[in-house]
């Protein structure tokens, strides 16, 4: 049996790795979170005395290190997305116990992409314009130091997810709590920004397969992508939730003053998404 722990597990996108790992294989399950009420999984990835004892005490083989924030906070994002990830490479470099740790990367790393340059393979230049986009950015560079260090390391560069229960800083989050409070009657209109942007959407069930299949096969020290391959139009998916919800377009403000991306907003990103889909083969 597999010991494998998961940093976030309180997040949709944790939910669903656990029920994924839960359904495919033979593992121990350390579900984390700092909110646990467990304290013996209540984990503030911040926090490194907590973070090397439940490492020290559990041996794990395999982390998911799925925690992370959205906030578009300098010190908030640098110390959640930079540096705890740091202190959990470091933790793991120090153990010597040669557990093999999965990063969540960003979409969001790349930041400026032109059309032409798509579909984006994981060695395009990473030029992030969002204070998220540079954290990542900056977790995966310690990703490829930890990997030259001996540390197992495996970054899992996630796109756009689609899914119940997301962020409502994220666009899909933010969409369906508005549709939520529109359908209770506590408010009568959606807003959003700009909807002409193409964006590769992957569901977050099949997110949970790539991640899993990224961290049982993927080479040390690599970057896989967890996405569709695909470019869909955000109008395009405003007008699917609405059918499904049964509201007209007639209730949506669109204003770019809405928008919750500063700066260049790419106009269209996908994924080249070989890398991953070839991993396993071998094992068929």
């Amino acid at each position: 049996m597999k010991t494998v722990m998961v940093t976030g597990s309180t997040g949709s996108l944790g939910q669903a790795v656990i029920n994924y790992l839960q359904t495919c294989g033979d593992y121990k399950i350390i579900a984390t979170s700092r909110n646990a009420d467990d304290p013996k999984v209540q984990l503030d990835v911040s926090d490194h005395g907590q973070l090397a004892e439940l490492i020290r005490r559990e041996s794990p083989r395999l982390i998911l290190h799925l925690a992370a924030t959205f906030v578009n906070d300098f010190d908030e994002a640098y110390a959640v997305n930079v540096e705890a990830s740091r202190q959990l490479l470091e933790t793991v470099r120090q153990s010597g116990l040669g557990t093999r740790v999965l990063l969540i990367g960003s979409a969001a790393e790349y930041g400026v992409v032109y059309p032409e340059e798509n579909p984006v393979r994981e060695d395009h230049v990473l030029n992030p314009v969002s204070i998220y986009g540079l954290t990542k950015a900056w977790q995966t560079q310690l990703a490829g130091y930890y990997s030259a260090c001996g540390v197992d390391t495996v970054v899992a560069r996630v796109f756009n997810l689609e899914g119940d229960n997301l962020s409502d800083k994220l666009f899909i989050g933010r969409l369906q709590k508005q549709i939520d409070e529109v359908i209770s009657g506590s408010q009568s209109v959606i807003e959003l920004g700009p909807l002409t942007a193409s964006r590769d959407y992957v569901t977050i069930d099949e997110a949970a397969e790539q991640i899993h299949k990224i961290a049982e096969y993927g080479e040390a020290g690599q970057v896989y992508h967890v996405a569709s391959g695909e470019a869909v139009v955000m109008r395009d998916i405003l007008l699917r939730y609405l059918e499904k919800n049964k509201l007209d377009i007639s209730i949506v403000r669109e204003s770019a003053a809405l928008s919750n991306r500063a700066g260049y907003d790419v106009p269209v990103i996908y994924a080249d998404v070989t890398k991953t889909s070839q991993l396993g083969t071998d094992n068929l």
